[in-house]
């Protein structure tokens, strides 16, 4: 069979016989199981190639009918397409699909190139060029996001091709002709240079100089009015030379062509036409001693630790027992300084490898990486192997290579490998060389130093800022620093272009250059200079994702609806990845950079992907392993700021606004939903916002620890995921997660309590609810008076008691109100205004036991105990009517301070060990810590000091676990004083 998807979408026999894919969706069907080239596919990935957004209920009874239908238009045994549980894989020949055989062409041409065969570069772009048709899969029925990354690919591809087309002509001395397609790119694609250069040369060698100075001023214009910077030094260098009549320049004479030039159709990619070699010196040294590395930075700052070991270890790599070739790589995400750390260390030790240091780019992050032939044609030619005696075949060269490298002492600098088999081939076979190796990805397969590169410390990112905008402009405002140096996030690239910025603009000052690094939405639009672009160099990892094959996966069934004030139709893509980028990783990377910057689990990913957790913890691994995501601890991740700034451009390129907001709002639910399950734990007793029972987002907790943790573990995302809800319209999810909250930042977090109440409010009164505004008010005004601010606190109780006096069925609300402000009386030492205010309360709620214990303590310190001791019995006795343990749990601790008020401090004693028995019972441990420091005090007030100590000691312990610092210092103070 034959398939071609370069140009219209064509399927022949073996005989050239067309053949008929009878539906529109078959024929999409059969487009991307193609596209995959023989990968698996998944169910789901299928199907939204196929249908988009809008799956029907019976899409895979259609997919089935479809393949069956496919199966007879192919008129083949059915193993040509294979369908499982998890999807479906096409069996496809090498030389079945013409997207294999222009692949194949190109790798053969790069080869060609690199050896500077140029009628072999012309012969194969020829070929390659022949087999396209037209604009890919044009006539095939598949969504944009389908075919766009394949066409862009592939266009990407034929451009390069054309680009080494034109090349050979002119290196072969054919430029008459080619000026007017070369004319008519340049008109098309104005800010490639490539075409320029090719122009200019093409014209200049056609006796036409003035018209290639003219075409260089219309491109030097055109890109400074677009880009606003010069054209690049290539061109410009260009220029000068045909200005001064280069006798260079000249063309050798023109041989005649092997194959029909490379029509003008569309155009290269940027290489700038090199010229014609000089003749090679026969007296010339046939082992040369190369000297490639590049110049290291004279401001390299900040990884002196990293560069001592790194040389260290190249200092051992001569030992005399040394067998095996150890290979020292440096990883970590675009930007970090891997290769200026490689080089600098390579300059420090080059002087014990004498026999030469070779420095090779490998392209591993660009579409088109080098193949490892290719390398090793480079390698080779390096130590003196001329081009015709290059081997041909990858097994050929890496043994010649080794050959040759054999006893000699080398630095080889392998930049940017993408994979450990790209570079495997290019190793020494024995010792006495060294390899370093650069890569965006973790290569753990190899002998060696091993090192991950992150953001560099506050300290020597300052250093770096400092050497490149001068000493004074830095430490002229350093809060403007702090704030530069935070947006670049300790990235060694953005560092250097944030100083460059500042360098070229001395009228600027830092805070200039932090305000619009900080402005909305313009960190990466403002980290440039020249030709060198953090997003770029950011982005080249992910577009790898777009690239590489998925292993296939179990559909996953459809979540229910989120809850009463969710989206009622929870979407997203539960497949796996495809190469459309819209599943697995590469969605995964866009989406969770919408969500707060702090660490997550797999479990919050899960929520915002709409996937489960083991789809999404492979994916998240992938994203580590590609230095797109940090992983801090087993099982948390974390975004880099540059990287999460361009996960949320790239989001709002690729994903559609409903995707965007769906993603955030099943975010935030995922945290309500966790939030509210963990105040039953923490605070069983507690007033909790009404959550759609059925649509829990998750089970509920073992114990009161297994809650505790979870908050522990998620706080800074529970916190910014208040903001986070308010800011994207999530005003009533908003305030009911900082309600939520309450049961954890009671226990010592009163910044975050202040911080997410804040915020509630606003989105509250952004609902126009008011029972939710005076629900905040109420919880900032116990915030207050947490902070030991009683009189403060009771401003917050009056506005919430002008929302609801005089509103019937209100009473819960104001008796909770009345009560808040007599503990504010209590806490004033003003005891008898305190009693007036829970004697209002039991007006509202006569059974309410929060208000009758209260009530009771400020009997006790009135001096009247034993109306206390009436009050908690009343008390008591409708506890154990309504079950209200904790509540009293809480009556018997108060009815403990009581006693010991009363000088009753043995009966004090059994009141808080029974307080306890139940306190333990319920896991509520800051209750337990607080009664545990009442029984000491009883204990002591026995003369039971050891005993006394070691309920402090305990109490004190849970108080600093539990962040309550007020309690740990009163606790402290006891200690010291026993």
């Amino acid at each position: 069979m034959r398939f071609g998807l370069l140009g219209s979408f064509v399927v022949e026999d073996a005989g050239g016989t067309p053949r008929q894919i009878g539906t529109p969706k078959a024929r999409a069907l059969l487009a991307v199981l193609l596209l995959r080239g023989g990968s698996p596919v998944s169910w789901d990935t299928v199907k939204t190639a196929i249908w988009g957004e809008s799956v029907p209920a019976t899409a895979r009874a259609s997919l089935h009918n479809h393949v069956a239908r496919l199966r007879r238009d192919l008129d083949e045994s059915g193993d040509r397409i294979q369908v499982t549980p998890a999807g479906f894989r096409l069996r496809v020949l090498d030389d079945e699909l013409d997207v294999t055989r222009f692949d194949r062409y190109v790798c053969r041409a790069r080869t060609a190139r690199l050896a500077e065969d140029w009628a072999e570069v012309e012969a194969l772009t020829g070929s390659a060029l022949a087999l396209w048709r037209g604009a890919p899969l044009s006539d095939v029925p598949l969504p944009d996001t389908e075919r766009e990354p394949f066409v862009r690919r592939m266009e990407e591809a034929r451009l390069q091709v054309l680009e080494w087309g034109y090349e050979a002509d002119l290196h072969l001395g054919r430029h008459q002709g080619i000026a007017a397609e070369l004319a008519e790119l340049v008109a098309a694609h104005p800010l490639r240079e490539t075409f320029v250069g090719q122009l200019m040369l093409a014209l200049h060698r056609s006796g036409r100089p003035a018209d290639a100075l003219l075409a260089y001023d219309t491109a030097r214009r055109t890109i400074r009015r677009e880009l606003g910077v010069d054209p690049e030094p290539g061109l410009v260098e260009l220029h000068r030379r045909i200005l001064t009549l280069d006798s260079s320049l000249t063309a050798q004479p023109a041989t005649e062509p092997q194959t029909a030039p490379p029509p003008a159709t569309s155009a290269p990619t940027p290489h700038f036409p090199t010229l014609d070699p000089p003749a090679a010196d026969p007296s010339a040294d046939p082992h040369p001693t190369p000297h490639q590395l590049p110049s290291s930075p004279a401001d390299f700052t900040g990884r002196e630790q990293e560069l001592d070991r790194i040389v260290g270890e190249l200092a051992e790599a001569d030992r005399p027992d040394g067998a095996t070739v150890l290979v020292h790589r440096v990883s970590g995400s675009g930007g970090m300084g891997k290769t200026t750390l490689m080089v600098r260390a390579a300059h420090q030790i080059r002087e014990r490898f004498p026999d030469g240091q070779i420095f090779l780019d490998l392209g591993g992050m660009t579409t088109m990486p080098m193949p490892p032939e290719s390398a090793l044609g480079l390698l080779l030619r390096a130590l003196g192997v001329a081009p015709e005696e290059v081997p041909c075949g990858l097994q050929a060269r890496s043994a010649q290579f080794r050959s040759l490298i054999a006893g000699r002492r080398m630095l080889i600098l392998l930049d940017d490998a993408g994979d450990a088999a790209q570079i495997r081939p290019l190793l020494p076979g024995a010792a006495g060389s060294a390899v370093l190796v650069t890569s965006r990805r973790r290569l753990v397969s190899f002998p060696g130093v091993r090192i991950d590169l992150g953001a560099l410390p506050d300290d020597a990112a300052r250093r770096l800022l400092a050497s490149i905008a001068g000493e004074d402009r830095v430490a002229a405002q350093p809060s403007a620093t702090t704030e530069v140096l935070r947006a670049c996030g300790g990235m060694p690239l953005a560092l250097r272009l944030a100083g460059s910025r500042l360098a070229a603009r001395p009228a600027w000052s830092v805070q200039d250059l932090a305000h619009r690094l900080t402005s909305h939405g313009r960190v990466l639009r403002e980290l440039y200079a020249d030709d060198l672009h953090v997003r770029t160099a950011l982005q080249m990892s992910y577009e790898l994702l777009l690239q590489e094959p998925q292993e296939p996966q179990e559909p996953q069934e459809p979540q229910e609806s989120q809850g009463s004030q969710g989206s009622q139709e929870p979407q997203g893509h539960s497949g796996h990845p495809g190469h459309s980028g819209h599943t697995g990783p590469a969605r995964a990377f866009r989406l969770l950079g919408l969500m707060p910057s702090a660490a997550f689990g797999t479990a919050a990913a899960a929520a915002v992907l709409d996937c489960d957790e083991r789809s999404v913890e492979d994916w998240l691994e992938a994203l580590v392993d590609a230095h797109l995501l940090e992983s801090p601890a087993p099982g948390r991740y974390q975004f880099h700021c540059l990287l999460q700034a361009l996960a949320v451009e790239l989001a709002e390129e690729s994903d559609s606004e409903k995707e965007r907001a769906l993603a955030v709002e099943r975010f935030v639910l995922w945290c309500l939903h966790g939030a509210d399950a963990a105040t039953v734990r923490l605070a069983p007793a507690a007033r909790r916002v009404p959550l759609d029972a059925g649509a829990r987002l998750r089970g509920p907790f073992a114990d009161y620890d297994e809650a505790y943790g979870w908050y522990e573990r998620e706080r800074e995302v529970l916190v910014a995921a208040v903001s986070l809800a308010h800011e994207a319209g999530l005003h009533a999810q908003a305030w009911s997660l900082a309600a939520s909250l309450w049961a954890y930042v009671r226990l010592g977090r009163t910044d975050d309590w202040l911080a997410t109440h804040t915020v509630g409010l606003a989105a509250a009164r952004a609902t126009g609810d008011e029972r939710a505004e005076a629900w905040m008010l109420n919880g900032l005004g116990n915030q207050v008076l947490k902070t030991g601010r009683p009189a403060e606190a009771i401003g917050y109780f009056r506005r919430v008691l002008r929302i609801h006096e005089g509103v019937p069925g209100r009473d819960a609300e104001l008796s909770a109100v009345f009560n808040n402000m007599g503990t504010c009386f209590t806490d004033l030492g003003d005891h008898e205004s305190a009693l007036h205010h829970y004697r209002k309360s039991l007006v509202r709620e006569p059974e309410s036991c929060a208000t009758l214990n209260n009530m009771a303590d400020a009997l006790s310190h009135l001096g009247r105990h034993d109306e206390a001791l009436d009050v908690l019995d009343r008390a008591e006795a409708i506890q154990r009517a309504t079950r209200d343990l904790v509540s009293l749990a809480i009556g018997l601790r108060v009815r403990g301070d009581v006693l010991r008020g009363a000088d009753r401090a043995a009966e004090a004693v059994e009141a808080y060990r029974r307080a306890l028995a139940l306190q333990r019972l319920g896991g509520d441990k800051h209750s337990e810590a607080v009664s545990l420091t009442g029984l000491g005090d009883a204990l002591a007030d026995l003369e039971r000091q050891t005993e006394a100590e070691a309920c402090w000691g305990k109490a004190l312990r849970w108080m600093e676990r539990l962040g309550d610092q007020g309690r740990s210092v009163d606790l402290r103070k006891r200690l010291a004083g026993a």
